[in-house]
């Protein structure tokens, strides 16, 4: 099967699901490499995986120590980040149970050079998640954030901070530590970026998000009328609520790329997983530090802008690159993540649908078993 890999993300963007199963595998024969299993190997030697696992969230916070008062987790720090948390495995590798964070650190173990953005708890990481996961012992790198006033800055802070240690990559791919994230995603969006890559050149995204499309999208993308995404659903990237893109607007918008399905209602929103040439990060992340950033005041970027009782700053997302890069027409979607990776831990309320989510996106292992496990010794304890 021959794959315009353009249009897939562009005007074509609702086909992407139909064939997400054999996206991996396709991009594998056009660069004439031996299956998925080859493809992952050559990736991983472009490719930088930053995972953010620095502390806890205050709803998180508050929600344990809501529960502990009440007598419950009295085993539990909560000083501790959510992500090493302990919870039911449904990978069918790994321990059992598995910290949060070994989700989204098995769906990228084989995808490239990692680096582990944290506040402390090194050794509990390696010990919980990074062994019981096989990975090879020079696989990975910690780096602690910064943290301005006694805060970190937010995770395009962090990846302005790691910018040293991903820089010489070609791809960079990012993910959270408490989110549902399914291996086949992250292997699709990093193997189509390369692909685009190949077949664009220079005109290639500098972002490629997967995304979902959902009926009440908490986070719509407002989409052109090529299917590129041009604006976000969180309000404070446009600096006030009223630019964030309306409901109409993205069912609109949604409507141009389901009309001949006759599907009109709903949008996409993002997942956790997002990937970036390295090259158009870094671009991105120095053209916003130039225009927000300042020595005596930190970042100052409208929407995100410091309380003003905070000395140190405001914050600095990703979310804010991603919004630069669809401004200039450089970022695309990739239409293959499941509804049920919208599960992200934030509090100990959300546990029931995370278990419940994670158990559907966990059966994408069994379409990637020529790689995932790879003869490491990744049964299920």
């Amino acid at each position: 099967m021959n794959i315009d890999f353009n249009a897939l993300t562009s005007a074509g963007l609702a086909g992407a699901m139909k064939i997400r199963q054999i996206l991996p595998s396709a991009v594998a024969r056009a660069a004439r490499l031996d299956g998925t299993s080859e493809l992952a190997a050559m990736l991983a030697e472009r490719t930088s995986c930053l995972t953010m696992l620095a502390g806890s969230g205050s709803r998180w916070v508050s929600s344990l120590t809501e529960a502990q008062a009440n007598g419950g987790f009295a085993e539990i720090d909560p000083a501790a980040p959510r992500g090493l948390f302990p919870v039911y495995n449904a990978m069918g590798f790994g321990p059992d149970p598995v910290p949060i964070a070994g989700y989204a650190l098995a769906a990228v173990r084989d995808l490239g050079r990692h680096l582990l953005v944290v506040r402390g708890w090194e050794r509990e990481i390696v010990d919980r998640i990074l062994r019981p996961l096989s990975y090879a012992a020079d696989s990975w790198e910690f780096a602690t954030q910064d943290a301005p006033g006694g805060k970190p800055r937010g995770h395009g802070a962090a990846a302005l901070q790691t910018m040293d240690l991903w820089d010489g990559s070609e791809y960079v791919l990012v993910n959270f530590g408490g989110d549902s994230s399914s291996p086949l995603t992250a292997l699709s969006s990093l193997a189509v970026m390369y692909a685009l890559t190949g077949q664009l050149g220079d005109d290639a995204p500098g972002l490629l998000m997967p995304a979902a499309f959902v009926d009440e999208p908490a986070y719509p993308i407002l989409l052109d009328d090529q299917g590129l995404p041009r604006r976000f659903g969180h309000a404070k990237l446009q600096g006030s609520p009223s630019a964030a893109p309306t409901p109409s607007e993205v069912t609109a918008s949604a409507a141009t790329m389901f009309a001949s399905a006759g599907c009109v209602r709903g949008g996409y929103t993002n997942v956790g997983v997002r990937v970036y040439r390295a090259s158009e990060l870094k671009r991105a992340i120095e053209r916003l530090r130039r225009e927000y950033w300042t020595a005596d005041r930190g970042w100052a970027i409208p929407g995100n802008a410091p309380a003003g009782d905070d000395p140190a700053g405001g914050e600095f997302a990703l979310d804010n690159v991603d919004a630069l890069l669809a401004s200039e027409g450089k970022a695309r979607l990739l239409a293959v993540a499941r509804p049920e990776e919208l599960s992200p831990v934030k509090s100990l309320e959300d546990l029931p649908r995370f278990r419940r989510d994670i158990a559907l996106v966990c059966s994408d292992w069994a379409v990637l078993a020529d790689y995932s496990n790879s003869g490491l010794g990744l049964e299920k304890k």
